[in-house]
């Protein structure tokens, strides 16, 4: 569980003794930053075009099931004329058209006439039940040809889809060790400024020293002190990098809300989008590895939650007045009064997500009802 997010980790952590330690040179990356951007921004193209395809999975669903239902209409027509057919080929065969026997019988000249009115009947009945069930058989064989390549479709968009997956995590892979690397280029860049700061200063001693300065012990230098940028993403502080699980809150860095996810994640504007069946899709599911935090966006009350389609799920009740819901969770985290960064959970594909790519399904419901799309939030957060 979070063995991507450990290595990654593991990765900065190594880099950055490296570094400091002289064992590589500086890294050549201009600007890190941008490395970033571009592997979000490629993570993200990933996700869009699984997206799609989960589209197109289920459009060919709703298409299957379209026929299906047709081929059973035409079905049980069939079966209705079928069975007239029988029951009227045997009254033929069993009464002829008015046998000789019977009109030897008859006494009344108008028996007869109407034995042989009741025979044409019948014989014109029989064939217009043998023209429709003609017709009926011929419209089920078009629809169960339609049904085969209906089904063939659905199957190359599931084919589609386990491509589309592969790629999205190849390229969640690829943003985790680019983000452990820029964290390890600005960790070694913080390093090298205090290493600076503190050969100024011991110079600065020296020579106040050297030329009997009066002057007063030395202080910290400010400058060397690391600082928090409030609009950058909150980061997990376990005790050491193998014990990432253990994580039971991040440091919301000053920011009034907090991305549910905290690790390298991908997502994409899907609000809205078919999820077969006549339903839509109410959120944006926000893919990462299996395991990564879950966290409470706002302060609020935490309800746990689990069911057939939801899986393992949590409801925030924040107190800026929304409640958000979170599906999928590979295992629960804290419930009940909860601060924001608070872990409620991890990533996973619990419920009817199962053969999909580890993701939370979020979604966000103004005062507490309704829907809205959360991909604007999550563009300005995540």
């Amino acid at each position: 569980m979070g063995a991507r997010r450990r290595f990654g980790a593991r990765l900065a952590r190594v880099l950055v003794v490296a570094l400091a330690l002289g064992c590589l040179p500086v890294p050549a990356w201009a600007a890190p930053e941008d490395d970033l951007e571009a592997a979000q921004e490629r993570a993200n193209q990933a996700a869009t075009e699984l997206s799609e395809a989960q589209e197109e999975i289920a459009l060919a669903q709703d298409a299957v099931a379209t026929v299906q239902t047709r081929v059973a209409t035409v079905e049980a027509r069939v079966d209705g004329t079928r069975a007239q057919v029988r029951d009227l080929a045997i009254r033929l065969y069993v009464g002829g058209s008015t046998p000789m026997l019977r009109i030897l019988g008859m006494a009344d000249a108008n028996d007869v006439i109407l034995a042989q009115q009741y025979s044409h009947v019948v014989v014109g009945a029989s064939m217009d039940a043998l023209e429709q069930y003609r017709s009926d058989k011929e419209d089920l064989q078009r629809e169960l040809a339609d049904l085969e390549r209906q089904q063939e479709a659905h199957a190359e968009s599931v084919e589609a889809h386990r491509a589309r997956q592969a790629d999205v995590m190849e390229e969640l892979d690829r943003l985790t060790e680019v983000v452990a690397q820029a964290t390890a280029a600005r960790e070694a860049e913080r390093l090298e400024a205090e290493r600076r700061a503190a050969a100024a200063a011991g110079a600065s001693a020296e020579s106040s020293s050297a030329g009997q300065s009066t002057a007063g012990p030395l202080t910290a230098n400010p400058s060397a002190t690391p600082t928090t940028n409030a609009n950058s993403p909150a980061t997990t502080t376990p005790a050491d990098a193998d014990s990432d699980d253990d994580v039971d809150a991040v440091d919301p860095a000053g920011s009034d809300w907090l991305c549910p996810v905290q690790g390298p994640l991908a997502f994409s504007d899907d609000y809205g989008a078919p999820r077969g069946g006549g339903f839509s899709h109410q959120g944006n599911d926000i893919l990462a590895a299996r395991g990564t935090p879950v966290v409470a966006s706002v302060d609020g009350v935490v309800r746990h939650r689990e069911g057939a389609v939801s899986g393992l799920a949590y409801y925030l009740d924040g107190d800026d007045g929304n409640e958000y819901f979170g599906a999928h969770l590979d295992s629960f985290g804290a419930s009940g009064r909860v601060t924001q960064g608070t872990v409620v959970g991890r990533v996973g594909n619990t419920g009817d997500a199962a053969s999909t790519a580890p993701h939370l399904h979020f979604e966000i419901h103004p005062g507490g009802s309704g829907y809205e799309n959360p991909y604007p939030t999550l563009t300005q957060y995540c």
